[in-house]
């Protein structure tokens, strides 16, 4: 990263659009899979992520992309694999902006194709899209910390509603598999679990090998237990 969030740069008079454009390799992952991190952080902390090829215009590519830049709060650019297309995108940011952010996953990209000097600049790296969601989370606390709370509050509430419905389709589920099937990290995931536990929810077990059922599930096998002989 080439600024602290809480710098001043020379966009800083501007107010906050809450908008931020990404740029990454759209052939190295699935598009549902990686935007879903992105979609799910734009319902928690009330902000917008912008991927060039969403919105079709009549400017030339590279005034769309300066356009994005510029309209943004700041910008990611994901160089993870080293394309082309992402790395001129950087190089759109060097020169219009000061605020913009590198993420990186090593496990995609060869290490010796990354110039000397983009390999010495902090950035984001990431071994999964749970641990990307984290390391995304805790930048959007950083440059949004007056956001409104209500959304996340919605957003929690929804992730509740989804593990409701779950755990009554798939009972007994361990936290690992309902953070999996929801696509969270285990940290979200036991953020909105936990809670539920008592209310909502009961837990058998200990530890990492704890499973989760519906309350509603224990009482009906109470119903359905037979009578103890006379």
């Amino acid at each position: 990263m080439n600024q602290p969030a809480d710098s001043v740069g020379k966009d800083s008079a501007q107010p906050a659009s809450r908008s931020i454009f990404v740029a990454y390799a759209y052939n190295l992952y699935d598009k549902r899979d990686y935007r879903k991190v992105f979609a799910d952080l734009e319902k928690a902390y009330d902000v917008r992520f912008i991927f060039a090829d969403e919105k079709i215009t009549n400017m030339h590519i590279l005034q769309k992309i300066i356009s994005y830049i510029k309209a943004s709060d700041f910008s990611l650019f994901d160089i993870s694999g080293w394309n082309p297309n992402v790395t001129l995108e950087l190089g759109i940011a060097l020169a219009h902006s000061d605020n913009w952010y590198i993420c990186f996953n090593p496990e995609k990209t060869p290490i010796a194709e990354v110039p000397s000097d983009i390999k010495g600049i902090d950035r984001i790296q990431y071994s999964s899209f749970s641990d990307l969601s984290d390391k995304l989370t805790t930048l959007l606390e950083q440059r949004y910390p007056k956001q409104k709370r209500q959304p996340l509050d919605e957003y929690v509430l929804t992730l509740e509603q989804d593990v409701v419905a779950l755990l009554g389709k798939k009972p007994g589920l361990k936290m690992n598999e309902i953070a999996q099937i929801l696509r969270l990290s285990v940290k979200m995931a036991q953020v909105v679990v936990l809670p539920m536990v008592g209310a909502k929810l009961r837990v058998e077990g200990q530890t990492r090998g704890s499973r989760y059922f519906l309350r509603e599930q224990v009482l009906e096998s109470k119903v359905l237990l037979p009578s103890p002989p006379n």
